[in-house]
């Protein structure tokens, strides 16, 4: 194998073509899409996962959310089920229960729909396990706190007494 030197000028001309070079990248407008990140499931399949993650939606939906968070949920219910073969069963079923209460194919309802489906199933196992995890898995993310307005815990900072306790803008004045 060759070994290759870097001169200090050879850093500095390659240095500067990667800055102009994502500079003009951003300033094009081209973006990675949210809809490009793909979850990585190691036990669930595809299939399986984006219908889970359909569900988790409509058990929590916010506009605000890309389905990046919601896919990071079903991710973590993955990684469970990898070491609980009753999870991993649950979930499956589950998923099958969502598809034979709406035609076979979950996704392919509207959000309305799916709601629908998803009241006719509530209070049952699956349901009750997946609402369980989703909840503290959706909003334990400090990623998205600032898009609900959550400042982040107030303990390393002092409390709320001293810090944030009346800073909240968008409740009316009454």
């Amino acid at each position: 194998m060759k070994k290759q030197s870097l001169s200090r000028r050879s850093f500095l001309k390659k240095g500067t073509i990667t800055a102009a070079s994502a500079v003009a990248l951003a300033l094009s407008g081209i973006s990675i899409s949210p809809s490009a990140w793909a979850m990585t499931l190691t036990t669930i399949d595809n299939t399986t996962g984006k219908s889970l993650s359909a569900f988790c939606r409509t058990l929590y939906p916010h506009s605000q959310l890309t389905d990046v968070y919601y896919d990071a949920c079903v991710e973590s219910l993955d990684a469970k089920a990898k070491n609980d073969p009753a999870l991993l069963k649950l979930l499956n079923d589950g998923v099958k229960t969502l598809n034979s209460h709406s035609q076979h194919n979950f996704l392919a309802l509207s959000a309305e729909q799916q709601l629908i489906v998803v009241k006719q199933i509530e209070g049952s196992p699956f349901f009750d396990q997946v609402r369980s995890h989703i909840v503290v898995a959706l909003y334990n993310n400090d990623k998205i706190w600032n898009l609900f307005g959550y400042e982040g815990p107030s303990f390393p900072y002092g409390g709320y007494l001293e810090r944030g306790f009346n800073d909240i803008d968008w409740l009316p004045n009454h």
